[in-house]
C-alpha cells in the first residue's frame, strides 16, 4: 500500500495499478487517508455502526449517531485509513459530494424489472448505508472502482418490490449528468490485466506516488527513478536541465495539497 522502503524502485509503479479506474470519490479517499490528522481522528474512536446482510449478499450498515468528527473531513463516518477505497467502504457527505449520482426509489409494478438492482447485484458488491438522519446511500463496488449513490423516495429496506430510477440533481446541465453516468459504468468493468489511465488520473497517480515516496524518506532523485528508471535519471539528473527535478517538486506539492484538504476538489472533478 504506502511506500515504506526505497528498494525495488522498478516495481513500485505496479503497486498503484489499482488506481487506474478510480472514481472521484475513490481518489478523494486515497489522498485524504494519508492526512496524519485524519488518521489520528479515525483511530480515536470506532464508528458507531450496526451491521447486517440482506439478500444477494448486500452488506447493510446503519450509523447509530451522527459522527461530527468524520463530517469535519467530509465523511459520514471514518473508514479504516489503512485500506484503499476498493477495500473499505467510503461514504462522503452530501455537503462534500453534492454531485454524486442519485436514484429515486418508487413502488415497482408487477411486470417491471429493477435494472439497476439486477445489474448491480449480478456484477458487483453492494453496500447499503442508512445514516444517522435516516437517509439512504449505497456503494456499487466493482473490481476497479466503487460508486456512491444517494437514494430518495421509498426506503430500499421497506420490504416491498421497488424500482430505482436515476434522478438528475446538482448538475448544471443534462449533458454533464449523462457523462457522469457513463463514467460510473466503469464499475461494471472486469478487472483489467493492463491498466490504462486518463491523463488526469495519471497525474493523480503520480502525485500520490510522489507523496508516498517523500513520506518514506526518499529523495527527488529516488522518486524520479520510480517513473523513469535508473539509467534515464542518471543521464538527466546532473545535466543542464532541471526539468526532472522541477517535475518531482511539482508532483509532491500537488500530492500534499490534495492530502491537506484539496481532496475535496476531486469530488467536483470529471475523471
Amino acid at each position: 500500500m504506502l511506500i515504506r522502503t526505497i528498494e525495488d524502485l522498478s516495481d513500485m509503479l505496479v503497486r498503484y495499478n489499482y488506481t487506474a479506474n478510480l472514481s472521484r470519490g475513490n481518489w478523494a479517499w486515497e489522498f485524504a487517508r494519508r492526512n496524519p490528522a485524519l488518521r489520528d481522528d479515525a483511530y480515536a474512536v470506532l464508528p458507531q455502526l450496526e451491521t447486517g446482510t440482506a439478500c444477494h449478499g448486500i452488506k447493510l450498515l446503519k450509523l447509530v449517531e451522527q459522527d461530527l468528527a468524520a463530517e469535519a473531513w467530509g465523511l459520514l463516518y471514518f473508514p479504516d485509513p489503512d485500506q484503499t477505497a476498493l477495500s473499505t467502504d467510503v461514504f462522503w457527505s452530501d455537503q462534500t459530494f453534492p454531485r454524486k449520482i442519485a436514484v429515486h426509489v418508487r413502488e415497482r409494478d408487477p411486470d417491471e424489472i429493477d435494472e439497476i438492482f439486477e445489474k448491480g447485484t449480478r456484477l458487483c458488491r453492494i453496500v447499503h448505508l442508512t445514516d444517522a438522519a435516516g437517509r439512504e446511500h449505497f456503494l456499487v463496488k466493482g473490481a476497479n472502482c466503487s460508486v456512491q449513490i444517494r437514494c430518495s423516495g421509498k426506503s430500499l429496506l421497506c420490504g416491498e418490490p421497488v424500482k430505482m430510477e436515476f434522478s438528475v440533481s446538482g448538475f448544471d446541465c443534462p449533458d454533464e449528468y449523462i457523462e457522469t453516468l457513463k463514467r460510473a459504468h466503469r464499475v461494471y468493468d472486469a478487472e483489467a490485466t493492463s491498466p490504462t489511465w486518463s491523463r488526469k488520473g495519471l497525474g493523480y497517480r503520480n502525485a500520490l506516488i510522489a507523496l508516498d515516496a517523500f513520506e518514506a524518506g526518499m529523495t527527488y532523485r529516488e522518486t524520479a527513478m520510480i517513473f523513469y528508471g535508473e539509467a534515464r535519471v542518471t543521464q538527466d539528473w546532473s545535466g543542464p536541465s532541471s526539468a526532472m527535478k522541477s517535475e518531482m517538486a511539482r508532483l509532491l506539492a500537488k500530492g500534499q495539497r490534495l492530502r491537506d484538504g484539496g481532496y475535496r476538489e476531486l469530488l467536483e472533478e470529471n475523471l
